[in-house]
């Protein structure tokens, strides 16, 4: 079937009555490049009504539409540079949405987790660098080094790491904030230097793992934290209080006090796979309660998938 003409397609766009002109222009299949280039140029007009149809269709094109709004980038219109921008954001998240749940698919128990995370970073933040944030955690890795060998003393390494961590770094617990969901992504964490218990903890374990520090995660109710195991000893760490050490029995009396009880199943270290179903779930939680309901429903995909 013919295709339609970028003045045609000028045409259509410019008409205010367009519910049936869109729906045809919807129906007769791909457009070119130069189709779709001028729907772009057509992003500059101020009208939201035109602004909504020439979106949905280029989001219909999908990522063939990514490189005309690439040239929308460049455009001297600010309009066109702020939605062509906004549209392939939209596009890149959608990318790394199904990137992300394919991952989720594969791997049974022992997933990569650090892959995991930072997969998970880029179905929200797509355009991060991740690699420039772990030069950064092999930078905290390399300054430890500088305190203490970690393969002669772990309790020295844990405290060496917490010199760096907290002291030297400044992260810490948010406690003001704690249902922010940007402390569940690694890359805020990073950039603020605060987060959730857990991801605190992810970032403590992805540093030990570069001093191959036999750190696991513990995924207690209510409170996740770390468990260093030795043939000599057991010592926990909760990164989210500054890197306290804590004994089982500490660790016990604080699920007691918290009315979970205390099972010793609570202090099992726990897959790569329910680390991330509980970064999910809590993400689930947060925006549930925010009524950020299309968030909510991109982390129940999520969920469902890290369960199977």
């Amino acid at each position: 079937m013919k295709l339609i003409s970028c003045k045609a397609a000028v045409q259509l766009f410019v008409n205010r009555s367009m519910q049936t002109e869109l729906a045809n222009l919807m129906d007769i299949g791909p457009l070119s490049e130069e189709d779709k280039a001028a729907l772009v140029r057509l992003l500059s007009d101020p009208d939201q009504d035109v602004y909504r149809s020439i979106r949905l269709v280029l989001l219909n094109c999908g990522m063939d539409a990514r490189s005309s709004l690439r040239l929308g980038l460049d455009s001297d219109d600010r309009l066109v540079r702020q939605r062509s921008w906004k549209l392939i954001s939209f596009l890149d998240r959608k990318s790394a949405d199904v990137d992300f749940i394919s991952f989720c698919k594969r791997g049974g128990e022992n997933l990569n987790l650090e892959k995991g995370v930072w997969s998970l970073v880029k179905t929200t933040f797509p355009h991060i660098n991740q690699e420039s944030y772990q030069k950064i955690l092999e930078g905290y890795a390399d300054r430890v080094r500088k305190y203490c060998d970690p393969q002669q003393s772990f309790p020295a390494t844990l405290m060496a790491i917490n010199r760096v961590f907290f002291n030297e770094e400044g992260f810490h617990g948010d406690k003001k904030n704690y249902y922010d969901p940007q402390n569940s992504y690694l890359n805020r964490v990073i950039d603020r230097k605060f987060g959730n218990p857990i991801s605190l903890c992810l970032l403590y374990l992805f540093i030990a793992k570069r001093l191959s520090l036999p750190l696991v995660g513990v995924a207690m109710p209510g409170h996740f934290i770390l468990r260093l195991q030795s043939s000599t000893f057991n010592i926990f760490v909760d990164p989210f209080n500054m890197g306290n050490f804590l004994t089982q029995s500490q660790c016990e009396d604080r699920l007691k006090r918290c009315g979970f009880g205390f099972e010793s199943e609570f202090l099992f270290p726990v897959s790569p796979r329910r680390i991330l179903l509980r970064i999910c779930s809590n993400l689930h939680q947060i925006y549930q309660k925010a009524k950020r309901f299309d968030e909510r429903d991109r982390i129940q995909k999520y969920l469902i998938n890290l369960a199977n």
